[in-house]
């Protein structure tokens, strides 16, 4: 059975074409065309990316054993401001493209979110910007500059709506083939 899946991954950039049949996928860029065999690969990795304009953003990166990788995700862009959600397709595609890298290697590693060498320094200073963010607002309420307050309550408040999402989603664990994170892929409709 053929698995097809094409997406822009940048404003005004061109398609990649993800091609599964058996153990083989198939990467088209436009320039080239690449194939892989799925056996080689040693590691998938699913994160969540932030997104522009509101929008959510899911990646999968698939390491070789030779340490090549290429990288798909949930967005297919249209413009520099325009994007559209892929969420059947990404997640029929993510899903089929792990079920077939198990059976070529049954030794690959399926992990979620980001390195721990990445996430705990991240995780760590989100945390002290939010604490550095309370305490200037509480001097600024100290010194009765409450329009300045405010204003660092808003920035915090809009500071943690961007932040927790990307520590809490990306948060390094393993996941099998059959229970794929479903916090790392677009809800389904």
């Amino acid at each position: 059975m053929k698995q097809t899946y094409s997406h822009s991954p940048k404003p005004f950039s061109g398609p990649i074409s993800f091609t599964l049949k058996g153990s083989t996928l198939t990467v088209d860029t436009g320039r080239k065309m690449h194939e892989v065999q799925l056996g080689a690969v040693d590691t998938v990795r699913m994160t969540f990316e932030p997104g522009r304009l509101a929008q959510r953003s899911f990646r999968t990166k698939v390491i070789m054993k030779d340490g090549k990788s290429f990288t798909f995700n949930s967005l297919d862009w249209k413009s520099l401001v325009e994007a559209q959600e892929m969420t059947r397709e990404y997640r029929a595609f993510v899903k089929a493209l792990c079920e077939a890298i198990i059976r070529a290697n049954p030794e690959a590693r399926f992990v979620a979110g980001k390195p721990m060498g990445l996430w705990l320094p991240s995780s760590a200073l989100a945390v002290a910007s939010l604490l550095a963010m309370a305490y200037l607002v509480w001097q600024a309420f100290q010194m009765g500059a409450t329009p300045v307050a405010l204003l660092g309550i808003l920035l915090a408040v809009v500071g943690y709506w961007q932040i927790e999402p990307m520590i809490r989603l990306n948060k390094p664990r393993r996941f099998r083939t059959e229970a794929l994170p479903e916090e790392l892929l677009p809800k389904a409709s």
